[in-house]
């Protein structure tokens, strides 16, 4: 009769336990769980990751076609205002080609399971990939990389933060988008009576620090580094001769130009950059 007893008590603990534990959205394992892909092909496919990745690859006639799906960050916050925490999960996936697709999901807990509450739409690296999502202040603030003028799908030029708050299992935009540039140029002045200039920039491995100058039609506007370690290009829609370590322009229209020097080393540098406009 005891045994029994304690192996009652023992069962109603465990049970209790498990209840209790399953109403924190931290007790829910994301790393290891289903999520409705979005990037699969035109209708969400469920996709279980094990350890944050699932991986498939499917023999057709001619192809192989590969399927990636990797969680890449979990974060925490109390986004609904009732005082427990929401999950913020963001993802990431490749169907073979060379596209990088990042999606987003807000989950919360409802009955012992976590409820999908809201979807952060995204996108293929610079078009519109998310960076980061996170829950500040009650507030969901995302940050996308957005292309810009100059870049194209595997290099962000700005970065755009949007908040919001969850209604209705939809996402409601907060205030306007921040946009924040990347690499902010920074306008070039002679010295007077000088048709050019010299000046040193230290840049990390893979940093760019870009220029603007003011010419005329028809001047020639050459850009030149001490170190071919380092590239210099024009980055308006033109056309320009390219060398090594330099480049030379004729120029089609009064205005500004755009310059842009980048470490395409592994090291950081020292580079001595010569800017002329003739």
């Amino acid at each position: 009769m005891v045994f029994r007893m304690l192996i009652l008590i023992l069962a109603t603990s465990l049970f209790a336990g498990t209840v209790f534990c399953q109403q924190n959205i931290r007790d829910v394992d994301l790393r290891n769980f289903t999520y409705s892909a979005h990037c699969a092909g035109a209708d969400p496919e469920d996709v279980t990751v094990k350890d944050d990745e699932f991986y498939e690859e499917k023999k057709e006639e001619d192809f192989v076609d590969r399927f990636f799906f990797k969680v890449i960050e979990v974060s925490y916050g109390d986004l609904t205002g009732d005082g427990r925490e929401e999950a913020v999960v963001i993802t990431v996936c490749n169907t073979g080609g060379t596209g990088n697709f990042t999606e987003g999901f807000v989950f919360g807990i409802s009955s012992g399971k976590a409820m999908l509450l809201a979807r952060i739409a995204g996108g293929d690296r610079a078009y519109g990939g998310l960076r980061s999502a996170s829950v500040e202040e009650g507030t969901l603030v995302v940050e996308t990389n957005d292309a810009g003028e100059f870049g194209g799908a595997c290099c962000p030029e700005a970065i755009i933060t949007t908040k919001y708050k969850v209604s209705g299992g939809k996402l409601v935009q907060t205030g306007k988008p921040e946009r924040k540039e990347l690499y902010p140029a920074e306008r070039l002045s002679f010295p007077k009576g000088s048709r050019g200039t010299s000046f040193t920039i230290s840049l990390e491995p893979g940093d760019r620090k870009r220029y603007v100058v003011e010419a005329r039609t028809g001047q020639s506007l050459k850009g030149e580094v001490d170190t071919d370690k380092a590239s210099v290009r024009l980055l308006d829609n033109i056309p320009f001769t390219e060398g090594i370590n330099n480049f030379l322009a004729r120029l089609p229209k009064t205005g500004d130009y755009t310059i842009e020097i980048e470490n395409v080393s592994e090291d950081p540098l020292e580079v001595l950059v010569n800017i002329r406009i003739d």
